[in-house]
């Protein structure tokens, strides 16, 4: 009878173990480094991501925008549309998380 009541404790607190799951890390975001604006009035933007990631690139003032898929090295680069002093930002998505937003300067 007791071998009987331990076997039962036993099974529930394994049964409650494996119900915890691990809490979920937030999503750093991609590096980025921005140029300066070039003769046409673009910059490029470029740095590393998930390589299953999403790149979103938005220009705060001009609200111009590009999304462009990592490659496979986890690299990525886009130009956009951009003038010293711009306020540029940059996250990734990976399926359905987004990262933290990281916000560049556009620099000469």
């Amino acid at each position: 009878m007791v071998l009987g009541m331990l076997l039962g404790v036993a099974t529930a607190t394994v049964g409650l173990e494996t119900g915890c799951a691990a809490p979920t890390l937030p999503i750093p975001p991609p590096t980025a480094l921005v140029s300066a604006p070039d003769a046409g009035g673009f910059v490029t933007v470029s740095g590393s991501a998930d390589p299953s990631a999403y790149v979103f690139v938005l220009n705060e003032n001009t609200q111009a925008g590009v999304i462009v898929h990592a490659e496979a090295a986890g690299t990525y680069s886009v130009r956009i549309p951009g003038s010293i002093d711009d306020m540029i930002t940059v996250w990734q998505m990976i399926g359905t998380q987004a990262s933290q937003q990281d916000h560049l300067v556009v620099r000469p």
